[in-house]
């Protein structure tokens, strides 16, 4: 009697021990995979190509999911192509770090806080930013997509001219702060990025000569 109460306890604790095994690892992969998700979502919607717009287009469509982001892509889209024509402005993103802050498995939704380092770059100059960004998922089939994303505050990791760029015209330069590079992450894309930090070289200082001083009393202007 004894060998048959252990022999069913023994079976009983082998079921209860495989069954946890298998609902923690299932629970590990949700996880790996909607942190997977936001964190290829973050990237593709902080990456342009200037030499294959269309693909990171495509890749941008394939990461979001919902009314809000496929409405902010649509509009903005011909935007997007059309400054990168004009400047030959490229964004790429990298992460740094991300984690899951909720995941709800039974409705399919989640939400991530993922750091990225994004480089804006012309062909004269790069700025890069350090870019956290807030993404909110929902699984779409198999695949974890970001529903919404939101950009926080952003910080400066480095900036300056690209290496090997020709140099400029001495004759034809601009006056200070006119550097022609785009503000960072300024390529019209609906995804973050966009930080608001000046260009590089961006002083604000005034053009040689002006001084801001009005002309002497009764001097006429050129």
């Amino acid at each position: 009697m004894l060998a048959v109460v252990a022999l069913a306890a023994a079976v009983w604790f082998g079921y209860g021990w495989g069954r946890a095994l298998l609902v923690d690892r299932s629970a590990a992969e949700a996880r790996d995979a909607a942190l997977s998700g936001a964190m290829q979502a973050a990237v593709n919607l902080n990456s342009v190509d200037a030499n294959d717009v269309d693909l990171s287009i495509e890749n941008m469509r394939s990461s979001i999911t919902g009314d809000a982001l496929r409405n902010d892509l649509a509009a903005t889209e011909e935007d997007i192509r059309a400054r990168v024509a004009e400047t030959g402005t490229s964004m790429s993103a990298e992460v740094l770090f991300g984690t899951l802050t909720e995941l709800n498995t039974d409705d399919d939704l989640g939400k991530a806080l993922v750091v990225l380092a994004v480089r804006t770059q012309t062909p004269e100059y790069f700025v890069t930013n350090k870019v956290p960004v807030l993404v909110s998922l929902r699984k779409d089939g198999d695949v974890w997509k970001a529903e919404t994303i939101e950009p926080l505050a952003s910080v400066e990791m480095e900036s300056g001219p690209v290496p090997g760029a020709p140099a400029s015209d001495p004759g034809a330069q601009p006056a200070p702060g006119d550097s022609g590079a785009p503000e960072p992450g300024d390529t019209g894309a609906p995804a973050p990025g966009d930080t608001g930090a000046p260009a590089p070289g961006d002083t604000g200082a005034p053009a040689p000569g002006d001084t801001g001083a009005p002309a002497p009393e009764g001097e006429a202007g050129p």
